[in-house]
């Protein structure tokens, strides 16, 4: 009697787990070819990839299906060709076939897939381009300066909540404007006049993200503390003249997930130097990265 059950019980489970004839036969940008198999599906129908541990892994929703096959789109985790599907609707002896009995599995995909990629804590480093403007104006000079610059930074984001997170970020960034003095006055610029300086940058700031999924989309603003590495260079000012720096920053961007670990944070940023009496300054930053949930 009691082999009789363990056979029972085994066939039982290879029966459930045969049913899982829906795979996966190509993957390309976000989206997947699927050999239904005798699975039955319609657009909208969703299912749980399952990788080769039997674990639930993606989250795909069908969007049209034509004679034994079907297009679906991956709206959660990733996947490869091969991988089997499980109608997320299915049975409970579907569900028990999965990982042999593992019932749990919702619990890993929901952790791995959603809270950590979505809501968790992460890092990363990132680049940036800075397009930089100043305007002096005083007895002996009007000038008008631009330029552009680069930037290298580390960064930690800590998830205060689903929707909000606080950045800070650190690392090096160069500010150089060029112009032309347009006042009367001599002064220790003429035509060629410049700022050059290196900045050890330290930023923190508040996050809304106002999207979640693939394309994370969120605005922040904060402030910065922009500490010169050496005495700075160029006509404009002499070099007691310039010595730390504050600015306010306002930000939007996007975190683009490539995996449940990974993700690419873009942003465009704008930063504001409090005005003095005589310098009004800006920066519009583009930053791209790479990063890793934690």
């Amino acid at each position: 009697m009691k082999k009789f059950s363990v056979f029972f019980a085994v066939s039982f489970l290879f029966a459930s787990y045969s049913a899982l004839a829906a795979k996966i036969s190509q993957v390309k940008n976000n989206k997947v070819m699927i050999e239904l198999d005798g699975e039955s599906a319609s657009a909208g129908t969703e299912f749980f990839a399952l990788n080769p541990q039997n674990k639930r892994v993606a989250l795909i929703k069908v969007t049209q299906v034509k004679g034994g096959r079907a297009i679906g789109e991956i709206t959660k985790g990733t996947v490869k060709p091969g991988y089997l599907l499980q109608n997320k609707g299915g049975s409970p002896a579907a569900a028990a076939a999965n990982s042999g009995g593992d019932t749990g599995t919702d619990d890993y995909y929901d952790r791995k897939l959603n809270n950590k990629v979505h809501n968790g804590n992460s890092w990363g480093i990132i680049g940036g381009y800075l397009m930089n403007t100043m305007a002096v104006k005083t007895s002996s000079m009007q000038i008008n300066m631009s330029g552009s610059g680069f930037g290298a930074l580390g960064y930690y984001d800590y998830a205060l909540s689903p929707s909000l997170v606080f950045r800070g970020m650190t690392g090096l960034e160069t500010y150089n404007v060029a112009g032309s003095n347009s006042a009367a006055s001599p002064s220790n610029c003429t035509t060629n006049c410049d700022v050059k300086i290196q900045y050890l940058s330290f930023y923190g700031y508040g996050r809304w993200n106002f999207m979640q999924g693939q394309y994370k989309s969120w605005l922040g603003a904060g402030a910065g503390y922009l500490y010169p590495m050496s005495k700075p260079g160029g006509s404009v000012f002499q070099n007691n003249q310039m010595g730390a720096n504050q600015i306010f920053v306002f930000s939007a961007g996007m975190d683009y997930r490539l995996s449940a670990k990974n993700y690419m944070p873009i942003s465009l940023e704008y930063g504001l130097y409090p005005a003095t009496a005589t310098v009004t300054a800006s920066i519009i930053y583009l930053r791209l990265g790479y990063a890793w949930n934690l």
